[in-house]
């Protein structure tokens, strides 16, 4: 695994390496591009992306794979104990084709964060800069579906919408809209770095998706945007190299700020668009409250599910209380029982520690690492109030963190051992 910038060659490069390099260029990068890129197409399933994912996978075995082993506590947390514990839980339900297959996805998806932690660990930049390419078009095709639906600018365009709310390319406006953050923050950190000609090709992109995201009318997804740009904002605040980039940086998010409200208000001044704000603004709507509401469903749920090791089974909750959990940490111990839910807490938790612990190196990555964490940190609140363990973006993301802390821990570990290797024998000795 490569972690940092290569010193200067000693030895020509072997057959093996000149193999996976171009296998690399020519096969697994345009993969990886197209799979990020399929990522926003989720109106029925399995989505191009699957497919595409597949492709990835089996690409990067042919090319070869190294799991850094760092990323072991990811692994034991998410592929193995998270989904034994949802294999457990099916088993009182295993005659229900539906919950069989809902575990298949988990485990499908707790793959693919292995495989992009992976993936990003051997050559961050590179792999970053492919995601990030593809995931702004991405998003940019969400966006505009999204905003044509809800305008009806073309017969048929109401096919991208969902109870008069944008949902663009996706099923649900709840996830379509959390979709939408992270390539946001990519395009506002070049923003707060760029000036002239170029701000203005950032800006184009950047105003597509926040309307996109805007008409979602989603407040968690609302919510997660507000909370991932002013954390996003705040590293980069922290970490800047002087005083002079931090007064930019200060200008930069004002005037942001100020075009970002008054593009709010000229929506919201569109006839039927203030309305809907209105009433999805509100913090508390009628499915919501009472005790047959989500949250009443949720007190009732936990004193159960402390008695069930093993949870009531996948899909069940629903099935039980005749509405989705609405929270992801109650859904893991519903779903995936007392093991599954644990394991969950667990990764979300190590997760922030690996993306915290590294977020302020620095490294060529760094500005991706804050994008990242600050999407992730956002999701993983957002889960409180959505069920998150299916979002394909989320996986994704956790790879990114992963892959990128473990790159980091790697430039650290090479440091060591140059100070190790340049001290005097007796010295070292004595460590």
């Amino acid at each position: 695994m490569t972690a940092g910038p290569a010193g200067p060659a000693c030895t020509a490069p072997s057959g093996d390496e000149i193999r996976r390099a171009l296998l690399d260029r020519r096969l697994v990068r345009p993969i990886l591009w197209l799979t990020i890129l399929t990522s926003c197409f989720v109106t029925f399933e399995p989505s191009p992306y699957e497919f595409l994912f597949l492709l990835l996978l089996w690409a990067v075995l042919v090319r070869g794979l190294a799991f850094p082993r760092f990323i072991a506590p990811l692994i034991l947390f998410l592929p193995v104990l998270f989904t034994i514990g949802g294999m457990l839980s099916v088993v009182q339900v295993v005659y229900d084709f539906d919950s069989v297959r809902y575990v298949a996805i988990t485990m499908y998806l707790t793959v693919t964060t292995v495989v992009f932690a992976s993936l990003v660990a051997e050559n961050p930049v590179s792999r970053l800069d492919t995601i990030r390419s593809a995931y702004i078009i991405a998003a940019v095709i969400a966006a505009l579906a999204g905003i044509a639906g809800y305008f009806h600018l073309f017969p048929g365009a109401d096919t991208f919408t969902l109870y008069n709310r944008a949902r663009g390319t996706f099923k649900d406006p709840n996830v379509y809209g959390p979709y939408l953050v992270f390539p946001a923050l990519l395009l506002i950190q070049s923003m707060l770095s760029l000036h002239g000609r170029k701000l203005l090709f950032t800006a184009l992109p950047l105003g597509i998706i926040v309307i996109g995201l805007l008409l979602s009318f989603s407040r968690a997804a609302w919510g997660n945007f507000l909370l991932a740009t002013i954390l996003m904002v705040a590293m980069m605040f922290l970490a800047s190299p002087g005083p002079l980039f931090r007064l930019r940086m200060l200008i930069g998010a004002a005037l942001g700020a100020l075009l970002c409200a008054g593009l709010v208000i000229g929506i919201l001044t569109i006839p039927g668009v203030g309305e809907v704000f209105e009433q999805r603004a509100d913090l508390t709507q009628s499915y919501d409250v009472g005790e047959q509401g989500r949250f009443g469903n949720q007190r009732r749920a936990i004193p159960e599910l402390l008695e069930r090791p093993f949870g009531y089974g996948p899909l069940y909750f629903a099935k039980r209380f005749h509405q989705d959990p609405h929270n992801v940490y109650v859904n893991a111990f519903a779903a995936y029982g007392w093991l599954g839910g644990f394991s969950y807490t667990t990764f979300v938790v190590l997760t922030w520690l690996v993306g915290f612990r590294n977020v302020f190196e620095r490294v060529p990555w760094q500005h991706y690492q804050m994008a990242a964490l600050a999407t992730f940190v956002a999701v993983s609140l957002q889960g409180f109030v959505v069920d998150t363990d299916h979002w394909r973006h989320f996986f994704m993301i956790a790879g990114v963190v992963w892959g990128m802390a473990a790159a980091s821990e790697a430039v650290r570990r090479t440091a060591r051992t140059a100070a190790m290797t340049s001290m005097p024998t007796y010295l070292r000795a004595t460590i």
